[in-house]
């Protein structure tokens, strides 16, 4: 029987072997430092690009070995994947430990509540993401602030009677406008390399 502990950390941040195994230690888990897998990966990433915590499931745990997490965000970025990846530890019969949920290996009623937990939470998230989906979908777009008072046909118009040689002011009068609406179309229209 070995432990191994696994840790997820956000890129680009500084980390010492050291802290994170006196971390383990403090719960009374002596980590040796080859067994502590230390991943660069943000938590919104799914378990798919995780390639070390992979490996350490499918290739050096072995049956009877324990896995020591510091949290859930660790087995995956949403309930169904960490469902998933807790029924592939489960199956090869390795023994998980989270320091979040439990300081002991989740077993016996501890595991039932937390699988339990765990189909709940993922069974939300996808009525959650449907129903996301659904509203996004059916509801209309608004754009913010002030209706415009010209259109692009007109804004357009502006444009060409500009090159043409109207004042600004003389376009204000026709369009029946403020010169400084005339002059906010003139000036994206030099930023947009119209004019």
């Amino acid at each position: 029987m070995r432990t191994y502990a696994y840790v997820r950390i956000e890129p680009n941040l500084q980390f010492e072997f050291s802290r994170y195994i006196s971390f383990f230690s403090e719960y009374g888990y002596k980590i040796q430092k080859n067994r502590l897998v230390v991943e660069e990966v943000s938590v919104d990433k799914s378990i798919a690009y995780r390639d070390k915590f992979l490996n350490l499931i499918s290739y050096s745990l072995e049956e009877g070995d324990i896995l020591v997490i510091k949290s859930m965000d660790c087995l995956g970025n949403s309930f169904e994947e960490i469902l998933g990846i807790v029924d592939k530890i489960d199956q090869k019969k390795i023994r998980l430990i989270c320091l979040d949920y439990s300081k002991n290996e989740i077993n016996g009623d501890l595991k039932i509540f937390f699988l339990h937990f765990l189909k709940l939470s993922a069974e939300f998230e996808k009525l959650f993401k449907s129903d996301n989906k659904k509203f996004k979908d059916h509801k209309p777009t608004r754009k913010v602030g002030r209706p415009e008072i010209l259109n692009n046909e007109q804004k357009n118009r502006v444009i060409e009677l500009f090159k043409k040689g109207y004042s600004v002011y003389s376009l204000a009068k026709e369009f029946s406008v403020t010169r400084t609406v005339i002059q906010r179309i003139l000036n994206n229209a030099t930023k947009s390399n119209m004019l």
